[in-house]
C-alpha cells in the first residue's frame, strides 16, 4: 500500500475518533504553494485535516477550526509477506 493510501486510512480513522460518522464521505483537495505540491487536505462531516508532505505532519481541525491534534505522517508500511519455498 503507498504512504498516500496509509495517510487516507489513517484520517478516515482520526475522523471518527473524533465524532465523524463512519460512513460520511472524505472530500479531498490537493494544496499548491507557490506552483509547487505541498499537501492535501480532506474534509469530512465538519472536520478538517492538512497532511503537509515536506514536514510529514497532519494537523486535524475540529468542527470550530481550532487544531485538535497533530501527527507525524510517516506511517511504516507492513512488513511483505513471505513466500514459502
Amino acid at each position: 500500500m503507498h504512504q498516500a493510501e496509509r495517510v487516507r486510512q489513517l484520517i478516515q480513522s482520526r475522523f471518527v475518533e473524533l465524532g465523524a460518522s463512519p460512513d460520511a464521505p472524505v472530500q479531498e483537495t490537493i494544496l499548491i504553494r507557490d506552483g509547487y505540491y505541498c499537501g492535501r487536505k480532506m474534509r469530512c462531516d465538519g472536520l478538517q485535516a492538512i497532511w503537509f508532505v515536506e514536514e510529514n505532519e497532519i494537523k486535524f481541525y475540529d468542527r470550530d477550526g481550532a487544531v485538535a491534534s497533530v501527527c507525524d505522517a510517516v506511517i511504516p508500511e507492513a512488513p511483505a509477506a513471505r513466500k514459502a519455498g
